[in-house]
Order: structure tokens, then sequence, then C-alpha cells
């Protein structure tokens, strides 16, 4: 019997009018009305909740006075919120509602190290980044190594859109956990006096393979060019945590989510200034870009990329750049969440050919912005 449509008018009704009340009861406990200093209605909010202000209180360069007055005189009083401020409407940063089970399915030690591609990067030691993936591919019967990625719980790993959605003849078939030196079977820290006799070292455990059980890319990829470039894989077994296999954290709180540093620490297998993938996986520290400085640089070099709110910019400056290889890899720097950790803030997603040749910054997917993507994609 053929199927029919059947109306849905009332059930639509009774679910907005729910709604309604529900978000109307939810924005009255995190916010209440209030007059900005510019005499502009504003909302009372936690000041991690006011994109521009927070942006500005975050920066290690104290504001103009002009604008150290106004943050003064905007403060306000909100029921159990430590420091509140009013701010402009279309500055407040909806407070996420994931539930707390969603939120349990990410690890809680996480960005941990075990010891105390990358242009004009420096080589890192064994254990030093554990939540490095390698993505490996097939190529018309071959395996090659292409993209990076990040491990973020026993099941999934983290990755850019773009090392998803291949072409044809390019299939993403394994993911590589616990590598360092690529060309090794073992890979080991090594000790020497100072004649340079060895004394002592520290090995890994082998690499561990897995197959791709399924992936997920952002509904939205590439709509614009080159946005929400961020996918997750799901790999066909558990990850047991060992000293050179454990996740990074994410950031989970609202104020990670907006949280920014004048330098990021990316690492990768990537091409090298050579043009050469390394055999090693390197390290860079990359200097934040603004967007709108970002956009302009761009702009100059005859980029055709509109840059959103969802993406940041970082390197550039003195020719240290993420190159091909690099892409999917994490962007992050160790901040406080329960502890030191390191967080991922970004995944590496677009940037020009010169791998670091020109002084134009690369492209990263805001992980913050997609938190709720994610959790609510991943399952147990």
């Amino acid at each position: 019997m053929e199927a029919s449509l059947v109306p849905r008018r009332s059930l639509i009704c009774w679910v907005l009018t729910f709604g309604v009340l529900w978000l109307s009861s939810k924005v009255q406990a995190q916010s209440a009305p209030c007059t900005t200093p510019t005499r502009q209605d504003g909302l009372c909010v936690a000041i991690h909740r006011c994109r521009n202000i927070y942006d500005i209180v975050q920066n290690p360069t104290p504001p103009p006075i002009g604008i150290a007055n106004y943050i003064k005189r905007a403060a306000c009083t909100l029921p159990g919120v430590e420091r509140a401020i009013c701010c402009q409407p279309q500055e407040v940063v909806p407070e996420p509602t994931i539930s707390s089970a969603k939120i349990d399915l990410l690890p809680k030690e996480c960005g941990q190290s075990v010891t105390d591609r990358i242009a004009f990067g420096n080589v890192t030691q064994v254990f030093s980044y554990p939540w490095m993936a390698l993505l490996r591919y097939n190529q018309n019967g071959e395996i090659i190594d292409g993209c990076g990625g990040s491990l973020i719980n026993n099941r999934y790993v983290l990755t850019a859109a773009h090392c998803l959605k291949t072409r044809s003849t390019l299939k993403l078939v394994q993911v590589r956990l616990g590598e360092h030196t690529r060309n090794q079977d073992i890979d080991c820290n090594i000790y020497k006096d100072k004649y340079g006799e060895e004394i002592e070292r520290d090995c890994a455990e082998p690499v561990e393979d897995y197959q791709v059980e399924s992936f997920e890319i952002h509904p939205d990829y590439n709509r614009p060019k080159y946005s929400n470039d961020i996918g997750l894989i799901r790999l066909d077994r558990d990850v047991v945590v060992k000293y050179h296999i454990r996740p990074i954290c994410l950031p989970v709180t609202p104020q990670l989510r907006l949280k920014q540093f004048e330098r990021y620490i990316v690492t990768g297998w990537g091409t090298t200034e050579n043009q050469t993938g390394s055999q090693v996986l390197l390290e860079a520290t990359v200097p934040r870009v603004n967007n709108d400085e970002c956009q302009q640089t761009m702009l100059q070099n005859r980029l055709n990329v509109q840059l959103s709110d969802k993406q940041m910019c970082a390197g550039g400056s003195g020719k240290v750049d993420t190159c091909r290889g690099d892409s999917g890899g994490p962007l992050g720097f160790s901040t406080d969440l329960n502890g030191p950790r390191f967080i991922q803030f970004g995944v590496v997603s677009a940037g020009v050919d010169s791998c670091g040749k020109k002084n134009v910054p690369g492209i990263y997917c805001r992980v913050g912005s997609y938190m709720d993507w994610i959790l609510d994609t991943i399952r147990p």
C-alpha cells in the first residue's frame, strides 16, 4: 500500500510553543536585560559569553584606557555569576545545551604527555604528542600516508573534512596510532653522555593500525569554500590507552571554547621546507593572527577565501607554516582543565602551496565552534 503524508500541524505547534517557553526560561536564567555604557539595550551575561569583550580581557596586552574604562562601566550583576558584563546581544555566545551523558563520551584523562608536516619545525620527542594519528590511504592498490588527525576518545579521531572526502582513486582505509618516526619499527628516545656515548634509551611499543568503521563529514563542509572543514573517524575497535597512545583534550567548557592564545603548537609529518615529507613527527610554534588581518593577507595574495568566526588563522610569520600532509592535524596549547592539559583548539584546514616561503597564515577550523556537532555525532 502506498504511504501518504499525514499533517502534523498541531504537533508542530505544541513543540514550538514548548520550545519557546523552555528557551525563554533558559535565557532568563542565563542573562538579564541591561543598558550598555553607550545607552543601548544589552544583556547581562557571564563575561566569557560576551565574545568581543572576552577577546579583549583574554589578551595579555592591556587594552587602551578608553576600552578598559568601557569594560569597567559595563560591569553588571547576575545571580550566581562571579563576573558579568552588559553585552551587545549580537555578541552573546549561547551556553552549550549538551547533556552530561554526551560530555562523558570524552575522556577526563586527556592531553597528557608522558615526557616532561611542519615547515621550519622542530623534531619532537617520542611520547610528546601521543594523540597524533596518521591517516593512510589506498591509492591504486598501494597504501600511502596522507593526512593527520588526533585521537579524542577510545573510538574516534578528529580530522579535516577534506581528508575524508577524497577523489575516487584515493580511499581512506587505515588510521595509525602511536607513530613517531615513520621509517622505524621501534621509536626510542636515546640519551647520551657528554662524550656522545649512549647511556640509556626509552622505547615505545609498536604502532597500532586501525581500520575505518565509518566516518562523518560536517554537513556544511565547503559551503562556502574551505568552511566547516571538520570530520570524525570511527575506528573499528576500542583503543587501549598506553604510554604512546593517549587522547587529546577538547575545549569542552564555555570558557575554553572562546579562549585565545598569542601562539599555538601544531604538529605533523607533512611537507617540510625542502618539499619532502618528514619521517619524524615535527612541531612548530605559530603565532595567532586575528581574522581581519588574516582576511586582508588572503586578499593581498589573491586567495579566494571568506573567513568566518568558525575559522582561525595562525602562522605565516617568519615563514613558519603548515604544509600539505599536515591537513587534519591538531593545533593546540597547554592550559588549565582540571590541571595543565594540552587542548586542541584548531584543525589544520587550508593554506597556500608555498609551505612557509611566503608569510601567509594557515587557516584552521575552530574546534570550539563545533563542540555541539562533535558531541552530537560521536556514540559509545
